[in-house]
C-alpha cells in the first residue's frame, strides 16, 4: 500500500521503458472531424450518486465506433497533482501513452472519497469502494470508443483493488494484472504474525490524513505533517480538478467529504484479532479470501508479479496459486515494492535496467493482449515463475510446493549449533538458552516491511553484529550446493521467564558465508498470544501452506510463564541457494524495533529456548533436488 512518491515512481518504473515501441493506432484515414478528445478528465456518477473523478485519455485519432479495449487502473494517493504556481504532476501520463500506443484506452480514477472524487471513504478497501469498479467498467463498455472489453491493473493499494474487483464477476472485466499487491492484508502486511508493523504504519496513518484532509489535517498542521508534506511534494498542492471552469469548485466541495474518512491506520491498531470489524470495516473486507470463491466462478486470468522481498507479496502470491483455479501467470522475482530496484540480499541494491523494466512490461502487456484485446478464451494454464536468489536463476512450475521438494530437519543443539541429529541431552548440562528482549536489534529503516511502505531499494547489511546480540544457531558447512524454495518453518520449545505474557518471537533464516558475513534471507514472527494452533482441515485452500492458526480474538491467549510451550513460526517463503561451504543460520529474537510493535509494550521479557531430547526446537526447510 506504498504512498504517492513510490506508487507514482513503480508505476512509471513498470511501463516507461517502452516508449520505444510506440506506434500509432489511428486510421490513417479519420476524419478530423471526428476524432474524439484525446484526454478528458470528467465525472461520472455511480449507482449511489456519488461522483469519480476519470481521466480519459485515448489514441491519438481515435473515433466514435473504433472500439478500443480498455486499461483501467484506481488511485488511492490522487490520480495527478495541481501545484501552487498551476503546473501539474502526472505520474500516470508515460502510462496512458504507451498503453495509447498500443491500442487501448487509459481510464485512470480517484477512488472514492479521495482526491478530486466525491464521497465519504467508510473503509479502506471497503465493499462499496472496490464495486465502483464494476459501475466504471459498465460506464467504460457505454462509452463510443470501447469495445465493452476492461483489463484492470495497479500498482500496491492499485493492485488490491484491481484484484478485488473481480469478486465483482463483472462481463466486462476480462483481465487483471495485480502489482505487488496484498493477497491477505492482515498477514502479508499489516499484523504478519498478528504484530503490527510499526513505527512505519504510523507515518503512513498521518500521510493518509493530509491527503484526505481527515479531522482538518493539512500539511501545517505539525512539523511532522510539514516534513511529510516536503518529502511527497504535496506542500502547497491539491489533486487535479477536472476539466472546466466549475472544476476548482467541485474539487472543494468533493474535498470537504473526505473528512470523515475512515483511516487504515487507527483500524489496524484496533484491529488486534483477524475477526475485529467496525461497522463496514473489517479484515475480512480487505482480503481476496472473502470473495475469493466468485473470483474462481468468474474465472478471469490473472497476471501477478511480487517481491521475494516485498513484505509479504510472495506469500500472497503463493495463497492466490493455491486458494484461485483462475488462469494464473504468476511472477516472484528479486524486486523491491513495485519492481522499482533489485532485492537479492547477496548482491547490492540498484534500479532496475531498461532491458529488466522492459522485461516486465512486456508481459503485462502481452497478456493484455491476449485477454483484453485479442479477447482470447482462457487457456487454464497455471504457472508460478520464480527467482532463486545467489544464483539468478529464474524457473517456471505448475504446482506447490515445488516437485522434488523434500523437508529437511535441522535442531537446535548444543554450542549455538544446528545439527540434522535429534539431540541427546547430557547429565548436568543445561538444555535451554536464555532470550532477553533487544530493543535495539533489528533488521534496519531498508528492510522488507519498511521499503514496502516507502518505495526505498531493499537493503539487508552484515548481520554478523545483530546476531552478536541475539541468540543464533549455526549448522556445518553445507556439503553441496543446497536450494531451498518455499514456506520454511520454525518450531521452538519456549519459557516465558518474566514479562512473557504478552511477548513476541522473531526468527531469521540466514547465510553464512566462509569470511564470516551474514546474509539475510527471510525471517517469521508471532504474536504469542497467537500461539495457538488449528486444526489442519480447519485451514482454507489459500492457507494451505501455512501453520493452520486463525488470529482470531477468541482464540488468542497470554503467554504462561514458567511452563515450556511449543510455538511454531512460518518463514516467509523464499527460494534461495546455500553455496557449498555456506553454513545455515537461524537467529531468534524478541523483538524487531525497526518494524514491528514492541510486545510487551515497555519492551522488557525474558525467555528460554529449549532443545533437549524431549522437548526439541528445529527448523524446517523446504529442499528441492
Amino acid at each position: 500500500m506504498a504512498p504517492p512518491r513510490s506508487a507514482r515512481r513503480s508505476l512509471i518504473a513498470l511501463l516507461a521503458v517502452l516508449a520505444g515501441l510506440a506506434f500509432s493506432t489511428a486510421p490513417a484515414a479519420a476524419a478530423a472531424a471526428r476524432a474524439l478528445p484525446r484526454e478528458q478528465s470528467l465525472y461520472v456518477t455511480m449507482p449511489d450518486g456519488v461522483r469519480i473523478a476519470v481521466d480519459v485519455r485515448l489514441p491519438a485519432g481515435a473515433t466514435a465506433g473504433q472500439q478500443l479495449p480498455t486499461v483501467l487502473e484506481t488511485e488511492r494517493y490522487w490520480r495527478a497533482t495541481e501545484h501552487a504556481d498551476g503546473s501539474v504532476s502526472d505520474p500516470h501520463g508515460a502510462s496512458a501513452e504507451l498503453w495509447n500506443a498500443r491500442g487501448y484506452a487509459y481510464v485512470l480514477t480517484d477512488l472514492r472519497g479521495t482526491g478530486a472524487s466525491f464521497g465519504t471513504l467508510e473503509a479502506e478497501l471497503g465493499s462499496t469502494l472496490i464495486a465502483d469498479s464494476g459501475s466504471l467498467a459498465d460506464w467504460i463498455a457505454a462509452q463510443p470508443w470501447s469495445d465493452g472489453r476492461v483489463g484492470t491493473t495497479g500498482v500496491s493499494y492499485g493492485g488490491d483493488t484491481a484484484m478485488l474487483s473481480l469478486g465483482l464477476r463483472n462481463h466486462h472485466i476480462t483481465a487483471a494484472a495485480p502489482i505487488s499487491y496484498d493477497f491477505d492484508p492482515y498477514e502479508d502486511l499489516v499484523r504478519p504474525g498478528g504484530l503490527l508493523i510499526e513505527p512505519r504504519v504510523a507515518v503512513y496513518g498521518l500521510l493518509l490524513r493530509i491527503l484526505d484532509r481527515t479531522g482538518g489535517t493539512t500539511c501545517a498542521t505539525s512539523a511532522q505533517t510539514q516534513q511529510l508534506c516536503a518529502a511527497y511534494g504535496l506542500t502547497g498542492a491539491v489533486p487535479k480538478p477536472v476539466d472546466g471552469p466549475d472544476g476548482p469548485a467541485l474539487l472543494a466541495a468533493a474535498r470537504a467529504e473526505h473528512a470523515g474518512n475512515a483511516n487504515l491506520v487507527d483500524f489496524a491498531r484496533a484491529g488486534v484479532g483477524r475477526d475485529y470489524t467496525d461497522g463496514p470495516q473489517s479484515w475480512a473486507v480487505t482480503g481476496v479470501s472473502q470473495v475469493s470463491a466468485a473470483i474462481r466462478a468468474g474465472g478471469v486470468p490473472v497476471l501477478t508479479d511480487a517481491g521475494w522481498l516485498d513484505a509479504g507479496t510472495a506469500d500472497g502470491v503463493l495463497s492466490q496459486f493455491t486458494g484461485l483455479s483462475n488462469p494464473q501467470d504468476d511472477w516472484i522475482g528479486p524486486w523491491s515494492h513495485g519492481q522499482g530496484y533489485l532485492a537479492d540480499p547477496f548482491v547490492p541494491s540498484r534500479p532496475l535496467t531498461a532491458a529488466e523494466r522492459q522485461q516486465i512490461a512486456d508481459r503485462t502487456i502481452a497478456f493484455f493482449d491476449r485477454y483484453v484485446k485479442g479477447g482470447e478464451h482462457p487457456d487454464g494454464d497455471r504457472l508460478v515463475h520464480y527467482y532463486t536468489l545467489n544464483e539468478g536463476t529464474w524457473r517456471t512450475t505448475d504446482r506447490w510446493p515445488v516437485a522434488g521438494t523434500r523437508n529437511q530437519r535441522l535442531y537446535l543443539a548444543d554450542g549455538d549449533t544446528l545439527s540434522r541429529q535429534r539431540p541427546q541431552s547430557t547429565p548436568g548440562r543445561s538444555d535451554a538458552d536464555p532470550l532477553t528482549l533487544n530493543p535495539t536489534a533489528g533488521t534496519g529503516p531498508l528492510d522488507r516491511w519498511n521499503t514496502n511502505l516507502t518505495g526505498d531499494p531493499v537493503s539487508y547489511p552484515d548481520r554478523a553484529a545483530v546476531d552478536g546480540e541475539l541468540l543464533s544457531y549455526t549448522g556445518p558447512p553445507v556439503r553441496q550446493d543446497t536450494r531451498v524454495t518455499g514456506l520454511g518453518r520454525v518450531t521452538l520449545d519456549v519459557t516465558g521467564v518474566s514479562g512473557a505474557s504478552d511477548g513476541a518471537l522473531h526468527v531469521y533464516l540466514e547465510d553464512v558465508t566462509p569470511d564470516g558475513r551474514v546474509t539475510y534471507v527471510t525471517e517469521g514472527q508471532l504474536a504469542l498470544a497467537d500461539r495457538a494452533v488449528a486444526p489442519c482441515w480447519s485451514n482454507p485452500d489459500w492457507r494451505r501452506l501455512r501453520t493452520p492458526r486463525s488470529y482470531a480474538a477468541a482464540d488468542a491467549s497470554p503467554f504462561p510463564q514458567g511452563a515450556p510451550q511449543q510455538v511454531t513460526l512460518d518463514l516467509q517463503p523464499t527460494s534461495v541457494l546455500f553455496r557449498a561451504g555456506d553454513r545455515i543460520r537461524l537467529t531468534v529474537a524478541a523483538a524487531n524495533p525497526d518494524s514491528f510493535q514492541l510486545l510487551p509494550a515497555d519492551g522488557k521479557a525474558a525467555y528460554t529456548i529449549g532443545h533437549g531430547t524431549a522437548r526439541p526446537s528445529y527448523l524446517d526447510l523446504p529442499v528441492v533436488g
